[in-house]
């Protein structure tokens, strides 16, 4: 006597099934292939070798490219030591996804965490318009008009509390400096340090003004890193704090310090005054 089989039917949750959001993948050939064939809901993946060769190549399309649909970028297989490339590379011309090696600290995670830190860390952040414009003209290589330059002046002022580097020595005393980084597009990316404070981690003061010209600061990105001063090495890490352009405020503040993965180093901190104005070069011309 056959028995029927019985065909197996999936047990589904409707209360987390309704969570799914459905994205079909699709496999990229080149930019006009992609806007004649494809839908906004469809996903394409790069390696981050091709995307950086798009960027240079096409920048200006990959813009309007991710202006309606997704990208999703992920690091290269060679990366075995499971380190990280700078994500604003491909924030920069509008990539959604950016996949990293979260497992690993450092300078990239820093920007990846600072980006999404103005949004509570929810993991979404609105880009800026001309990002959203599929008929935009930005090209993160040649930025032109309407960006407004601005001027960036930190006065970096004083610390309060700096951890020892080593806490295993008893007479480890830091020698702090301050360096200041931004991160954006090739141009807007530089960086400028204070001069180090001899044995004084406690309340060290530095009383120097830093200046910096940014020419896209809707995706510039702010670092500050506190480092120990060594004279026959390369300098210790003592903390840091990543923030956007967007999110900075003007005026006296408290910059509490950081650590490699991102824990809080409280009470450590510095003390800044931060004032932005309107590049004069740029209104004059």
């Amino acid at each position: 006597m056959d028995k029927k089989e019985k065909k197996s039917t999936p047990i589904i949750c409707p209360a987390l099934s309704a969570l799914v959001v459905y994205m079909k993948s699709v496999s990229f050939h080149s930019f006009t292939h992609s806007k004649e064939h494809y839908r906004f809901y469809e996903l394409s993946s790069f390696s981050e070798a091709k995307a950086k060769r798009l960027i240079k190549e096409a920048g200006n399309e990959f813009v309007q490219h991710n202006a309606w649909q997704l990208s999703r970028v992920y690091p290269s297989g060679l990366r075995t030591d499971s380190s990280n490339y700078n994500p604003l590379e491909f924030w920069n011309v509008g990539c959604q996804m950016v996949a990293m090696n979260v497992q690993t600290a450092g300078l990239e995670m820093d920007i990846y965490d600072g980006l999404f830190r103005q949004n509570g860390g929810c993991g979404y952040v609105l880009k800026p318009d001309f990002l959203r414009d599929t008929q935009s003209s930005f090209h993160p290589e040649r930025p032109i008009s309407p960006f407004k330059t601005k001027m960036l002046l930190v006065q970096v002022i004083s610390g309060q509390q700096l951890p020892k580097v080593d806490e295993t020595k008893e007479r480890a005393i830091v020698d702090p400096l301050v360096r200041v980084e931004i991160f954006g597009i090739r141009p807007d990316t530089s960086w400028q340090e204070t001069n180090y404070v001899e044995n004084n981690g406690f309340n060290p003061h530095w009383g120097q003004t830093l200046c910096f010209r940014v020419l896209v600061p809707e995706l510039a990105l702010l670092r500050f890193v506190v480092q120990d001063y060594n004279w026959t090495s390369r300098n210790d890490f003592v903390g840091q704090y990543t923030l956007p352009w967007t999110c900075m405020q003007q005026g006296y503040r408290h910059i509490h310090l950081l650590s490699k993965d991102g824990t809080s180093l409280h009470p450590a901190s510095i003390f800044v005054y931060i004032c932005i104005r309107e590049d004069l070069e740029v209104d004059e011309s």
